[in-house]
């Protein structure tokens, strides 16, 4: 049989695919430390950030690790299938403790490791029949009372059918209720929240922030006002993120 479209891909993910829509590193560092600050910090406010063990799987080049590290954060791991990534990771954050590997055997030689096991855009590349198992790996990697942070694009917001297809290796997509459905089978005390944007500095930035929260609060109105249930739909965010406990 052919290899695995899969294999193909990951390993090539950077040459074929993320190499074709990065910014600059400083641009994309300084985005990741305010998602960083503005969507996981609070999920993390109560952690000791100098003893804290956070592991990342799908660390990509290492710039949501990075965002951890210039908020305090030391013991950090990541794991991640591109060669590529790992060795820009590796370059960007010396310090860290990350490998080229499958997350799956990786956890099951490192059980009870982890306080912390964070997943950005990680868990829609799951096949469907694998999500409940992948997370149940996930928890045997996490210490007694450790948390997991899955933060995934959500398939409510408007522009959801883009997101869904722009990577030809996303095999399922979540809104709200699905990804706490998800997790519920396998955590306890989970928690859903809307992904908080974050914008650029400059002109461009400022323009954004000052429209958007317009642009939401007329559409949600009209779409109120003509039934559509924009009250019970998270139309108007990007990603969400939920969290829960071992």
């Amino acid at each position: 049989m052919p290899d695995s479209y899969r294999k193909t891909l990951f390993e090539n993910y950077h040459s074929t695919h993320e190499g074709y829509m990065d910014l600059d590193d400083k641009t994309t560092g300084d985005w990741f430390l305010d998602y960083v600050r503005e969507n996981y910090l609070p999920l993390l406010k109560d952690m000791d950030r100098s003893g804290t063990t956070i592991l990342e799987i799908g660390c990509n080049k290492g710039f949501a690790l990075l965002g951890l590290k210039s908020l305090g954060f030391t013991r950090l791991f990541g794991v991640d299938r591109s060669p590529d990534d790992i060795q820009k990771a590796k370059a960007l954050l010396p310090s860290a403790h990350l490998f080229c590997a499958d997350a799956y055997p990786y956890l099951q030689k490192n059980k009870k490791k982890f306080d912390v096991i964070l997943l950005k855009a990680v868990l829609e590349h799951i096949p469907k029949n694998e999500v409940v198992p992948f997370l149940k790996r996930i928890k045997e990697g996490l210490k007694e009372g450790g948390v997991i942070i899955v933060d995934v694009p959500n398939m409510d917001w408007m522009a959801a059918n883009h997101e869904r297809y722009m990577d030809f290796t996303h095999e399922v997509g979540f809104t709200r209720e699905s990804l706490g459905q998800v997790l519920r089978n396998v955590f306890t005390s989970v928690s859903i929240g809307k992904g908080r944007s974050v914008f650029s500095t400059g002109l461009k930035g400022l323009a954004r922030a000052v429209v958007r929260p317009l642009f939401l609060f007329v559409a949600t109105l009209v779409l109120r006002i003509v039934g559509e249930g924009a009250a019970d739909i998270w139309w108007d965010c990007r990603s969400i993120i939920g969290s829960g406990k071992k």
